[in-house]
């Protein structure tokens, strides 16, 4: 018998071998190998995957959302008439020729056109607008009335036009040409409405048209479609280009012909303006282009530093099973130490067994990253089709070269140990503090990237690899102090009788695994937390800029200046007066009317308290209402008051009444000449402009420049039209005028309710008064940030600085940039005139019929709406960006992290249940309860998860707080301050009620399975 051998000892094959022991006894560790490969794998390819898909849906977006210039390619000729003679504008059709074919193809067809701007000869106001021919114009337009014009001279006009102007079919005008010589003639063949936007490229073809009567009357018509031969055979016009132009092609622009196009777009235009000094290539497509770089750019480096933190934890917990498999092995080790095979064999017997069950998980894993991708695509916006990307293959050998070198490591680390340790089959954890040359230098590594990440030294994307080592450092601090501190817990309480919490604390310092689970779930919540909260805190964010952007659901702007009748239509659309308000914009001042203002606006950091909004009304007093056109004054100088020119001779001062009107314009109503010092006289004008209603402004003094004036005069006995105004005259209703040359002040000394003024102007007019009904400073709301060093102004609705005084502060004024002020509309419009540098808007609730009441009210009022502004189009704007894709991760990082924490649970289960099951039967066979043992069983992991849970969200939170400044939620930095980094307690608090229920349960129940399976028989079995 000592000599018989087996006849399967010579064909013994290490291959067989390991598919027998992994097919065989030892199938739940190859499932968990097979799924941890499968993570790694699917976690390293779905980036390039997932930053494909964002590529993707930002060029989508980005060209659907694009304007006609950002969106089209025209090439441009301009005519020139100077001195020395005149250039015509080329023919379209060689524009067209100098289109290379690579970028054609791009393109959609090309459109040829001309354009020029015209103003008939005749009229007191003649309208000046577009004159445009399109090849194919008629294709895409309505024609109303009439034809499409086939000849030259012939114009098809808008219906606004034939209301504003008078014009019909068969009406002709004469329009100027450039140079000097005959006028062209026009005739209307019929009526047009547009019907393809896309089509015309940005043109403008309505809404143009409109005819304001005031001191400075204009007009305007909208675009008047001809033919090309009205061009041709007309002399040059005003303004005349030609051009050939196209849209991009967005249904075939993928990715890289974008990028392509925007690069050949570039070298078009240099090749172009090389041409001829009336060549240039009109499109923004190359501001496109590089915000799709830029933002591009953000995402290679967001996306990996959030899915690296995770990839590096799915390495730690390979290593970890990768341990729990050696360790199961260490028999079959030193067995073939012992016959000879050395170190290097026994690294090749664990690989051979190991590494074909982890290169089995590669494939579903890369088969994952796909699915995931997919769906990513299916979800972002856009169109095109799904793309793995070109760093997949790349990204998929890295996970493959990753979980090879850590199989080998783990490999050599135990064929290394000598005999003896593999025969007596590894150490337990001492439970005292030990801290190897290993665990200290990644502690002191760690330690050094967190002192820089809290000291602010990390910044910009890397700032977003501090929370993972904050964390690393916390869950590895955690677990070598926690098997010390859980040892001499566990032995206090045994020495009390506490038997299941006193072995429990004992189990989990002594455990090997205990270390590795603390750190894991410290690493996994702490993640969990970070991820999750930067998802919410940036959805806070995009609310906040795209409330400040919009400013209300509904902004419709407004081309005119008529506040009067813009109020008017609102309180017929809006009897409630709570839906929509008028607001005025005059360069960097808000001004509104704070009752209704205040309930549809947005302020997303924060409104004005009650006490600021009443801080910005204007003066409580009642205004000088004139109606009528015949206006008297009685005035009296003092005797003693003198009107001298620089030669000491007497001049004439000129006296009026500055009035505005409903309309908004501010007129001057002329009185006459001061009567000589000590008479009394009654001054009259005529004006018709306030034959609707006037209110007083201003009382104005003029003269010559250098007269100066000194004394007193009375005013009184205000008339209009014979009857008798109110007058104040009581000091406190004016204000005080004090300039550098001027100083208008009233007095109490006046009699028969006349006005007494003390006056003394040093030459410079007008020199003005103003009733205290109009406010001398004008109180503003002002952005916390705003400093004036020299003086506090605001801009008026006439374009002026006015002065002002700081009301308040607020965090943002809507829509607004950051040096910016809020007033009261009715304070700074009262006495100004609203002129072109202010105009006006309507802010509303988003309710479709409010909306189209309020426009019907201003249209019927010959008010147009010139652009509507919503916030739900705002806000998908701010979704449809880079920045939001990546810090949605979050909501996949967040559960993955979890799971991957789960995972960990359920290996270190499937892997080490039979040594705890023997355990329990030992402690059964010495005469504890099945109960105390379940106990036992359920409680064993419990203290290291809960606390490592409690650590990690500490962890996770901090790391908010340090790095949430750094995370880019927009493509760029915003220019006020939308971005609040405060902490989501909501998220935290979600994460941490997930974790504590998710975790534990898993132990538990885990626990329980092995206690069941605790029978003694396990009390013989060797493991």
């Amino acid at each position: 018998m000592w000599g018989w051998r087996s006849r399967r000892a010579s064909r013994w094959s290490p291959i067989r071998f390991a598919r027998q022991s992994a097919l065989g006894h030892r199938r739940g560790q190859t499932l968990a190998l097979v799924g941890v490969s499968a993570l790694i794998t699917a976690c390293t390819a779905f980036t390039p995957v997932y930053d494909r898909a964002m590529q993707q849906a930002l060029v989508d977006t980005l060209l659907a959302n694009a304007s006609a210039a950002e969106n089209s390619v025209t090439i441009k000729s301009e005519s020139a008439v100077t001195a020395g003679g005149a250039t015509e504008a080329r023919d379209p059709r060689n524009l067209q020729a100098m289109v290379p074919r690579d970028v054609a193809a791009e393109l959609e067809p090309l459109v040829l056109g001309r354009t020029a701007v015209v103003a008939p000869v005749a009229g007191d106001v003649p309208p000046t607008g577009p004159l445009v021919w399109r090849d194919g114009a008629c294709e895409h337009v309505r024609v109303l009335s009439g034809e499409c014009p086939d000849a030259a001279g012939e114009i098809l006009i808008s219906e606004a036009d034939v209301d504003n102007f008078g014009l019909t079919i068969g009406s002709a005008s004469t329009v100027r040409p450039a140079e000097d010589g005959p006028g062209v003639r026009l005739e209307v063949v019929g009526t047009y409405a547009p019907s393809d936007e896309e089509w015309w490229q940005g043109e403008t073809l309505v809404g143009i048209s409109i005819v304001f009567r005031g001191n400075e009357p204009t007009a305007a018509h909208d675009a008047w479609l001809t033919t090309e031969a009205t061009f041709v055979d007309a002399p040059i016009l005003p303004g005349e280009t030609s051009q050939a132009g196209a849209l991009v092609r967005a249904e075939t622009a993928g990715v890289d012909e974008v990028l392509a196009l925007g690069d050949r777009v570039r070298e078009l235009s240099q090749d172009v303006g090389r041409e001829g000094r009336d060549l240039h290539v009109r499109t923004e497509f190359g501001a496109l282009t590089e915000d799709v770089r830029a933002q591009t750019r953000q995402a290679h480096r967001t996306v990996p530093l959030l899915m690296a933190p995770m990839g590096v934890l799915l390495v730690f917990v390979l290593w970890l099973v990768l341990a729990a498999a050696i360790e199961q092995r260490r028999g079959e080790v030193a067995v073939a130490r012992l016959r000879g095979r050395g170190p290097a064999g026994a690294v090749g017997l664990l690989l051979t067994e190991l590494l074909p069950v982890l290169l089995l998980g590669v494939v579903p894993g890369a088969v994952i990253a796909l699915l995931g991708g997919s769906l990513a695509r299916a979800l972002l916006p856009g169109t095109a089709p799904f793309e793995a990307g070109p760093g997949f293959a790349a990204a998929v050998v890295l996970a493959v070269a990753a979980m090879v070198l850590t199989t080998v490591i783990a490999a050599v680390r135990i064929a290394r140990e000598p005999l003896d340790g593999l025969l007596r089959g590894g150490r337990l954890s001492s439970g005292r503090w030990a801290l190897g040359a290993l665990d200290a230098f990644l502690i002191a590594a760690v330690g050094t990237g967190v002192l820089a990440f809290v000291t602010g030294s990390l910044s910009g994307p890397f700032a977003l690899a501090g929370p993972a080592l904050l964390a690393l450092l916390a869950g590895l601090l955690l677990a070598h102090l926690a098997a010390p501190t859980a040892s001499a817990a566990g032995r206090w309480l045994l020495r009390r009788g506490r038997l299941v919490s006193g072995v429990t604390l004992l189990e989990t310092g002594r455990r090997r695994e205990t270390r590795a689970v603390i750190a894991v779930i410290t690493v996994a919540s702490a993640l969990a937390v970070f991820s999750v909260d930067a998802l919410d805190v940036g959805d806070r964010n995009r609310t906040n800029a795209s409330q400040h952007d919009a400013g209300a659901p509904v902004v419709l702007s407004l081309a005119s200046r008529d506040l009067d009748g813009v109020r008017a239509a609102l309180t017929f659309a809006d009897p409630s007066g709570r839906q929509a308000t008028p607001v005025t914009i005059s360069r960097t001042t808000l001004a509104v009317e704070p009752d209704a203002f205040r309930r549809i606006a947005y302020f997303p950091r924060g409104a004005p308290t009650d006490a600021q909004w009443q801080a910005i009304a204007p003066p409580d007093l009642e205004p000088v209402a004139l109606t009528g056109s015949r206006f008297s004054l009685t005035v009296r100088p003092d005797a003693q008051l003198t009107s001298k020119d620089g030669l000491g001779s007497d001049s004439e001062v000129n006296l009026g009444l500055v009035v505005t009107t409903g309309t908004g314009t501010r007129r001057t109503i002329r009185l006459g000449a001061l009567p000589p010092s000590g008479e009394r006289r009654m001054l009259v004008g005529n004006d018709s402009a306030c034959a609707s209603g006037c209110l007083l402004a201003a009382v104005e003094l003029r003269s010559s420049p250098g007269v100066e004036i000194d004394g007193e005069l009375d005013l009184g006995d205000l008339r209009v039209d014979g009857s008798p105004v109110h007058w104040p005259s009581a000091p406190q209703e004016w204000n005080p005028t004090e300039t550098e040359y001027a100083a208008i002040s009233p007095t109490a000394s006046a009699s028969d309710d006349a006005l007494r003024l003390v006056v003394r102007v040093g030459g410079i007019y007008p020199a003005e008064i103003t009733p205290a009904w109009v406010p001398r400073t004008v109180p503003a709301l002002l952005p916390a940030d705003r400093r004036d060093p020299l003086g506090l102004e605001v801009t008026g609705v006439d374009g002026s600085d006015r002065p002002a005084e700081d009301a308040g502060r607020v965090t943002l004024i809507p829509t607004m940039p950051e040096r910016s002020a809020l007033v009261d509309l009715d304070a700074i419009s009262r006495g100004a005139e609203v002129t072109f540098d202010a105009h006006a808007e309507v802010w509303l609730l988003d309710d479709p019929e409010l909306v189209d009441a309020v426009v019907a009210s201003l249209r019927e009022r010959g008010i147009a709406v010139a652009d509507v502004r919503r916030y739900s189009t705002i806000r998908q704007t701010h979704q449809d960006t880079v920045a939001t894709w990546s810090l949605a991760m979050g909501a996949v990082v967040g559960p993955a992290v979890i799971l991957i924490a789960l995972l960990i649970l359920l290996v270190l289960a499937v892997t080490g249940w039979r040594d705890r099951a023997r355990d329990l039967a030992i402690l059964r066979l010495n005469g504890a309860e099945r109960r105390t043992t379940r106990r036992l069983a359920v409680w064993a992991q419990l203290p290291a998860i809960v606390l490592a849970i409690v650590i990690g969200v500490a962890a996770g939170t901090l790391s908010a707080v340090l790095a949430m400044p750094d995370v880019s939620f927009f493509p760029t930095r915003p220019e006020v301050p939308v971005v609040d980094p405060a902490t989501s307690w909501r998220a935290v608090l979600y994460v941490a009620a997930a974790c504590l229920v998710v975790l534990p349960a898993a132990a538990a129940l885990a626990g329980i399975v092995v206690a069941r399976r605790a029978h003694l028989e396990r009390v013989t079995e060797t493991v």
